[in-house]
């Protein structure tokens, strides 16, 4: 073997190299382009996250907007509960007062009441007695009033009586003054006989 042919072995089997080496390259650029198509197409996926990020962010944003105008809602219910608590209380208090003063009044009312049925009791033993009384009188009224009955039958009956009894002794005086009057003349007129 020459030395050229020394030489293009060489320089073949440099070239052989470089070609191995070279579609090495080829290969590696070929993967690197595969590589950054799928770097590409996750930056993509990425970016369609991050967008959807950006959204659920704004979304969040709104919520969170929505969260602070429900709190500050709350916080004003909140106070305006407070308030009412409040208010609640003291009309607690005010009825607790007045039912103090009812329960001071209805002891007071049970008080007289008690007195007034004591009081009703008495009236009633008043009453009952009166009644009695009443009673009483009735009949002793109705005793006397047949009594004045017969009283007055009596008096009738009497009254008739003496009626005919001053009749008769009018009817007699009517005769004892016409006898005076007839004995008066005879005397005058003997008299007169015995003066001459």
């Amino acid at each position: 073997m020459t030395m050229s042919d020394a030489l293009l072995a060489q320089v073949l089997d440099r070239l052989n190299a470089m070609d191995s080496t070279l579609q090495k390259l080829v290969e590696g650029q070929e993967r690197l382009e595969r590589e950054q198509i799928a770097i590409r197409q996750e930056q993509e996926e990425i970016r369609k996250e991050q967008q959807e990020i950006r959204r659920e962010q704004q979304e969040i944003r709104k919520e969170q907007q929505e969260i602070r105008k429900e709190q500050q809602e709350i916080r004003k219910e909140q106070q305006e509960i407070r308030k009412e608590q409040q208010e609640i209380r003291l009309e607690q208090q005010r009825l607790r007062q007045e039912q103090d003063s009812l329960r001071a009044g209805q002891t007071e009312l049970n008080g007289i009441v008690a007195a007034l049925l004591h009081r009703q009791d008495e009236t009633d033993a008043k009453l009952e007695a009166l009644a009695a009384d009443i009673h009483q009188l009735h009949r002793e009224f109705s005793s006397l009033k047949q009594t004045v009955d017969r009283l007055e039958q009596k008096m009738d009956s009497r009254y008739e009586q003496l009626s005919a009894q001053i009749e008769d002794i009018k009817l007699d005086l009517n005769f004892i003054a016409h006898r005076t009057v007839d004995n008066e003349r005879i005397i005058y007129k003997l008299k007169e006989m015995l003066f001459r």
